[in-house]
């Protein structure tokens, strides 16, 4: 709000520093900025003698005149918004708007637009005044557009103008502020009160989080709306209405965008719920057939997950992106810069092309993840000699929690761009090996009976292979491989390390260790 109020200050101030040129018709500019002079210092005689000659005005003596100048100073300062800059200073006017006429402002009225023109006589030199047919149209467009109820009830004495306001709009626009910001938290208190209400009445918990999300950004956009609705009853000059129109569509902006974000949170975490409670919903199976399809279920659930995340984080990108480019291109500089870019764009695209080449090459690469997924959620890789699970993903890096619980933050171009090993990308289960050294007297059947026994009653084996094989045999010991597999990855070290460790006992006791792998001395009696 202070910085409106400084924007206006020096709009004020600029056009209180305007001087009457020498010949103020010989252009459109310096009428206009004449008629404004006159006006501003309450010379309504001046001001209606620039208005035109009495048989275009319609004035049949001076109070007519007056009035018409009053009704057409009103329509300009308070209706409409002229940049004088914007006015052509050529004596021929500007060619856009056609022969002999320049066009000034347009408002918004019944029945179609209302534009204000001047128009150009034909005399050496040429001369500039407002065109008949405005002036004809000022009386009823003012009595349309003109002063509010509130603007006719106020006392001369509250209108005593400074900086180009009048004392009792000085007091009206803070009130106003105040009232839009008291009002907007009293109905979105009603609004929130009546959401949780009703958000009560259903098992689900989405529209729970909603209501509470949807709580700030609604009082923004009721508080902008209100302000607005209050603004306009103060018949402000057309220059700060400008300056308020452009701060209350940022801020309405801001909430819309800032809604659409809270919206795509709460749908988001939403179905991540969902994609959770699939996940741990299902319990371990007891056959091989209900542990794949098991597996399978936690896959999907994995696969939803990642693909939520990711495109909640473009979502968010894309709204934040959109948001910002209708923020600025509301204001004529950033669009004239827009369109001298575009004029430019070539050696714009390579010259931002090569310097955010890094950047723009992770987020594509973000999202050919999300779309592919060659890494989720809860995979289990190996990558940069590291083994853990991948904890986050997001549209430049991916977060790999080792087995020690450290963090590797691995860029997403490297999953793309370099080999890796995902150790649950169809499936979670997975085979592992324990391999033993005995000597060759080892009976391996009874090997085979004991790894039996062993997983009979082991949690961690998913049941689904079990083979005993030897797998090389050595001029002083064998070679024996006992395979295993577990529904998960994690699993598999554990049940790894608890068989190694009970086959090594077994042996150790199994006929007294004469089974163990053993280093043959052969001493022969030398010769005398």
């Amino acid at each position: 709000m202070l910085a409106l109020f400084a924007m206006w200050v020096l709009h004020a101030g600029y056009a209180s520093a305007q001087t009457t040129p020498p010949d103020a018709s010989s252009t459109p500019r310096r009428l206009v900025a004449a008629f404004f002079q006159a006006a501003g210092a309450g010379d309504w005689k001046a001001a209606s003698a620039l208005l035109g000659p009495p048989s275009a005005s319609h004035a049949k003596d001076a109070d007519h005149g007056v009035e018409r100048a009053r009704e057409l100073d009103y329509l300009l300062e308070r209706r409409a918004w002229i940049r004088l800059d914007a006015v052509s200073d050529d004596p021929n006017g500007t060619p856009e708007d056609g022969e002999l006429v320049e066009r000034v402002a347009t408002l918004r009225v019944d029945g179609g637009d209302f534009t204000i023109l001047l128009e150009r006589t034909r005399t050496t030199p040429p001369r500039w005044s407002f065109s008949a047919d405005t002036l004809a149209r000022v009386p009823s467009v003012y009595a349309e557009r003109g002063p509010s109820l509130l603007e006719t009830l106020i006392p001369s004495s509250l209108r005593v103008t400074t900086l180009g306001l009048q004392t009792w709009q000085w007091i009206g626009v803070p009130l106003a502020l105040l009232l839009a910001i008291v009002g907007s938290r009293l109905v979105s208190f009603v609004m929130r009160a009546g959401g949780r209400a009703a958000a009560r009445r259903t098992k689900t918990r989405w529209d729970d989080e909603l209501v509470e999300a949807a709580h700030g950004p609604v009082r923004l956009f009721i508080a902008c709306f209100a302000y607005g609705m209050l603004s306009y009853s103060l018949g402000l000059p057309a220059g700060l209405r400008l300056v308020t129109f452009h701060v209350l569509l940022t801020s309405t902006i801001v909430a819309l965008v800032w809604m659409a974000l809270r919206g795509v949170e709460v749908i988001s975490n939403h179905m991540e719920r969902g994609a959770l409670r699939a996940q741990a919903s299902v319990a371990k199976g007891e056959t091989a057939t209900e542990a794949i399809r098991i597996a399978d279920i936690q896959l999907r659930a994995r696969g939803v997950r990642t693909r939520i995340q990711m495109l909640r984080r473009v979502a968010s990108v894309a709204l934040i992106i959109v948001g910002g480019s209708l923020v600025l291109t509301q204001f004529e500089a950033v669009r004239s810069v827009g369109v001298s870019l575009l004029a430019s764009a070539g050696v714009a695209g390579v010259v931002v092309g090569l310097a955010a080449q890094r950047t723009i090459g992770s987020l594509i690469a973000g999202i050919q993840l999300s779309v592919t997924q060659p890494v989720r959620i809860g995979d289990t890789v190996e990558i940069e000699k590291e083994s853990g699970v991948i904890e986050e993903i997001t549209l430049t890096y991916a977060i790999l929690k080792c087995w020690d619980e450290r963090r590797l933050v691995i860029p997403i171009t490297r999953f793309l761009e370099h080999p890796f090993q995902n150790l649950t990308r169809v499936a979670t289960g997975q085979l592992g090996g324990v391999v033993l050294y005995a000597s060759w007297t080892l009976p391996v059947d009874a090997l085979r009976k004991e790894v039996d026994r062993l997983l009979a009653d082991c949690t961690l084996w998913d049941g689904r292979t079990k083979t005993v094989h030897v797998t090389e045999a050595k001029e002083q010991s064998i070679e024996v491989r006992v395979l295993v597999s577990t529904a998960n990855p994690d699993d598999l070290f554990d049940l790894r390390a608890w068989l190694r460790e009970r086959l090594v006992g077994w042996l150790q006791a199994l006929d007294g260790g004469i089974h163990l792998p053993r280093v043959r001395l052969e001493s022969r009696p030398s010769k005398q």
